[in-house]
């Protein structure tokens, strides 16, 4: 339950060695570099570092077109999934580096960008043939050559006319009448399903006017012919298919090119990735320094507990170095690293996927843990559905080397549904009803022994205990908030903003509790308590006004809030409501699976089938449930009584991979 201490260094470093230095920082993985103000950095000296870093990023967006184009071909590129498991090939940054070969790889380059030209060349062939055939295609059955209709002889023009169907006979008709024997008219042949005809007209190019004047009255479109087109339909379309065939051929042998190549040039790709973004991380950090002709001063924040393992890296250039921790400057806040015990550090991300805590402040997680889980475990609420889950998530945590914030979601589940297996077995949820629902099932019913509470058949008392786990966990925020107060020295809103609450809240559940007479607990004791807590309230709450009448009406009505706490209370009745829930949907699919059991011949089976299937559904549905809302109420009821979260997450420079895993 804390929030690491944060010191800000100042480093100068000669450039001779600040490569060395600054690779040795990134192994460690513990340095923040903060960025200097472009005033404070001096282009001339950076040109070098910034040339540097030009090359590096040119090299990766050279990875990214590298691994972009193969893509499609490669057959084992291991799958996001693979890589979050920890599948990856362990490698030393040496080895990494060796792999990542800048001259391979720009020959790889080169080769794939004429492969890419080649690939692009054939295809767009192939696109170029098609839209030829497709011209070419309706003027089948056409007894001509093409050129008639594009070139023409000396005295002899052709065009080819499309002619909505309606107008058909009437166009025939009517250039006949006009143009006698002096022109030749062809109808193409015309599908039922085509609403226009093609119609092939050759004349004496002495007639255009006439034709011109005659072909004004109807509704129609000249059919252009591409100009390089110049024998029959049919021989055009056999030679179209043979230049079509060859593109293909061309593409194929592109594209098996590639994919014999495909695996390892994507694997190689990766590799250079992993290492030219490493590159880039540390040639970023050194350019956040301020540059002089032979010096580089960077500032970074560290964790205090990792400053003499800094130390230690930069020990054998000590002569070129100089070091001093400084004060932060005005307004510069630092960033914040939470560090918990094994049992409550898998937590972190749902408090920060919340928001980071602001550095100084409070770190919730070894508070949140405990509520968490027994929220979680109280809405899943069965002790097989837990059983199952949490032994095929430990199964994949053995067998698999999965890190950082995935096997944190994952110990969370397994927690949770170790949780759900100890509720389920005092509630005697096992799969729902099954031990009672089926006979082959009465020898586990001595696990009946484990039962404590009974939802189903007294909700009551679960609701009870619901609302008091709420009130308990509202009133660790109040006292959380009122510790804040008293650390940053605001002990007046200590006392008022939240002893105030706690005292009256108190003061009034005891005097609930006594007056139904489940406590032994004189009612004027526990009224005492809560006039005591609504006094402070009175008084205190309207303290930012002006006036004697002012305070006191902004005090008397600040007591209206005491129906928000009663509902933030009741909202924790959501743990009997799933809980319930999930209980109810077992005890349906049970009585299902029963009923189609008696079922001739296929009943057994189907029975069998309904309860697999609904019982995986229940686990799915109810899993996310359980989650969410026991998420919700950390972040609704718990956190808005004292949270602060304008933090910024610590990001060091550290030596962060995608597709390997560094041994060193």
């Amino acid at each position: 339950m804390a929030i690491e201490t944060m010191l800000r260094i100042r480093m100068a470093a000669h450039k001779t060695i600040s490569d060395e230095l600054i690779d040795k920082i990134q192994r460690l993985g513990c340095c923040q570099f903060i960025p200097q103000s472009r005033e404070k950095i001096d282009e001339r000296d950076a040109a070098s570092l910034r040339g540097r870093l030009r090359r590096v990023e040119d090299l990766l967006g050279e990875v990214r077109f590298a691994m972009r184009f193969l893509d499609p071909y490669v057959s084992d590129k291991g799958g996001g999934l693979s890589r979050a498991m920890g599948n990856l090939p362990s490698l030393s940054t040496d080895g990494l580096a060796k792999l990542a070969d800048e001259e391979k790889f720009k020959t790889t380059v080169a080769l794939l960008r004429d492969l890419e030209k080649k690939a692009a060349d054939a295809k767009s062939g192939i696109s170029r043939v098609n839209g030829l055939k497709a011209q070419v295609q309706p003027l089948l059955g056409l007894p001509y050559s093409l050129d008639f209709y594009t070139k023409g002889t000396e005295s002899v023009q052709g065009a080819l006319y499309s002619v909505q169907t309606p107008q058909a006979e009437k166009f025939e008709s009517e250039v006949r009448r006009v143009l006698g024997d002096m022109a030749e008219l062809y109808a193409l042949p015309a599908r039922e399903a085509d609403s226009s005809r093609i119609y092939s007209l050759i004349c004496s190019r002495d007639l255009t006017e006439d034709l011109q004047r005659t072909l004004s009255g109807f509704q129609l479109s000249r059919a252009d012919v591409p100009a390089q087109l110049s024998g029959t339909p049919s021989d055009e379309l056999a030679k179209l298919e043979r230049e079509l065939s060859s593109y293909k051929e061309a593409d194929e042998a592109v594209a098996g090119e590639i994919r014999a190549m495909a695996n390892d040039a994507y694997k190689t790709c990766q590799y250079c990735t992993d290492y030219w973004n490493i590159s880039r991380a540390k040639l970023s950090a050194l350019l956040d320094g301020e540059q002089t002709e032979q010096i580089i001063v960077s500032s970074f924040w560290i964790p205090q507990r990792c400053v003499n393992a800094f130390r230690g890296a930069a020990a054998p250039y000590e002569g070129l170095t100089e070091i001093a921790e400084v004060e932060p400057e005005d307004g510069a806040e630092p960033p914040t690293l939470l560090r918990n015990g094994n049992f409550s550090s898998a937590i972190e991300p749902l408090i920060t996927m919340y928001g980071i805590p602001t550095y100084g402040g409070f770190d919730p997680t070894t508070i949140v843990t405990p509520f968490f889980y027994l929220f979680f475990g109280m809405c899943f609420g069965d002790a097989g559905y837990g059983l199952v889950i949490s032994g095929l998530l430990l199964f994949l945590m053995m067998k698999h080397r999965i890190t950082g914030t995935l096997k944190k979601f994952l110990v969370i589940l397994t927690v949770g549904n170790i949780m759900a297996v100890i509720v389920g077995a005092m509630t005697f949820s096992w799969f729902g009803d099954s031990v009672t629902s089926f006979s082959f099932l009465r020898p586990l019913s001595g696990l009946r022994s484990l039962q404590i509470l009974d939802p189903m058949n007294d909700p009551m008392t679960f609701l009870n205990i619901s609302l008091t786990l709420g009130f308990i966990q509202i009133m660790t925020g109040l006292v959380i908030s009122l510790a804040e107060n008293l650390k940053k020295g605001n002990k007046m809103a200590a006392f008022s903003d939240q002893g105030g609450w706690i005292i009256f809240l108190c003061g009034l559940v005891l005097l609930g509790l006594s007056s139904s007479g489940a406590i032994r607990l004189s009612s004027s004791v526990s009224s005492a308590i809560a006039a005591a807590g609504a006094v402070i309230l009175v008084a205190t709450q309207g303290r930012e006004k002006e006036s004697v009448f002012g305070k006191l009406f902004s005090g008397v009505l600040s007591l209206y809030n005491v129906t928000g706490y009663l509902g933030d209370v009741l909202s924790y009745s959501r743990l009997l409501a799933l809980g319930l829930g999930s209980a109810a949907v077992g005890m349906v699919i049970n009585l299902l699976a029963n009923l189609v059991s008696g079922v001739p011949y296929v009943g057994v089976l189907l029975g069998i089938v309904i309860f697999v299937l609904g019982h995986v559904f229940s686990i799915a549905v109810n899993i996310l449930g359980a989650f969410v809302h026991s998420l919700r109420l950390q972040y609704v009821e718990f956190f808005g009584k004292f949270y602060e979260s304008s933090g910024e997450d610590f990001s060091p420079l550290s030596m962060s991979t995608q597709y390997v895993e560094l041994s060193d």
